[in-house]
């Protein structure tokens, strides 16, 4: 079943000329997509390419100008659907200072469900059972302020499970962590889709796309491509055309298979070693 589908979806920025006259910026342009329910997609591209817009126009926050967005049947341009919409979509952006709105961890996972009217009693069970399933529960009342940034993610995870919603978003979530703390961030968002939610990944590192179900790839605000992750990681001309790289492991066994050496393509970068190491023992 498809929880997400985009047809056709346009949408522009306004913007000035050199003139001082208004114009327009090209923000996405003839998006067709859907996403189905219970996966785990990743959306990449290189920086400007419209993937942050695509995240907004999922819950509301841009309203496309041409086309239809629709999340769980509901269209995103009726205003009578958007509080459903938005209790649908959780969103986690990138720089995770910027999503803390209270001075206790308790507090600001409370945050979303409270402005929902959620009952008091629902609140604490909601934001308990939040903060278990990011495994930041010790942190309940502590300061979201002095957490590392991977704890801060997870926080900022949790406050959007608090509004249970079917889907969630991770724009650039990772951006701006450190690998521990990128590693923290994708446990969770790989430990709830195991368990039934629908995520979105919005990155720029290909290498925490492997294990997502579809890659779909935008260049220049449209969608050109979208498929396994070996499916789009094997098309040389299509990362070339979009100025994507593959991992690291998968781009060094692809040029040792074409050297003439013997190795299997490899995702990670262990295995690949292993596998060299194997072919130089015998």
């Amino acid at each position: 079943m498809e929880i997400i589908k985009l047809d056709n979806v346009s949408y522009y920025y306004k913007a000035y000329n050199d003139d001082g006259s208004v114009g327009s910026a090209m923000g996405v342009e003839g998006v067709t997509l859907s996403v189905e329910e219970g996966a785990f997609v990743a959306l990449v591209g290189h920086n400007g390419c419209g993937k942050s817009t695509l995240a907004k126009l999922l819950n509301g926050l841009l309203i496309p100008k041409s086309g239809k967005v629709t999340v769980n049947g509901l269209d995103t341009a009726d205003k009578n659907n958007i509080f459903e919409i938005r209790k649908n979509v959780g969103m986690v952006f990138q720089n995770p200072d910027n999503q803390m709105v209270a001075s206790v961890v308790e507090e600001d996972v409370a945050f979303g469900p409270e402005n929902l009217g959620v009952p008091q009693k629902e609140i604490v069970a909601r934001v308990n059972e939040a903060l278990e399933a990011v495994g930041m529960s010790e942190y309940v009342k502590s300061s979201p302020h002095r957490l590392s940034g991977g704890q801060k993610q997870r926080i900022a995870i949790a406050g959007a499970l608090a509004i249970r919603p079917k889907v969630l978003v991770l724009d650039e979530s990772t951006a701006m962590l450190d690998p521990l703390g990128r590693k923290e961030v994708l446990e969770v968002a790989h430990k709830l889709n195991a368990n039934g939610m629908t995520v979105l990944l919005i990155t720029h590192f290909m290498e925490e796309v492997l294990d997502c179900d579809r890659v779909i790839v935008m260049n220049g605000g449209h969608v050109v491509a979208a498929g396994t992750p070996s499916e789009i990681f094997n098309n040389a001309a299509l990362l070339d055309e979009v100025g994507l790289k593959a991992p690291r492991a998968i781009e060094l066994s692809q040029k040792l298979i074409s050297a003439g050496i013997d190795v299997a393509q490899q995702s990670d970068a262990r295995a690949l070693g292993g596998d060299v190491c194997q072919k130089l023992k015998n």
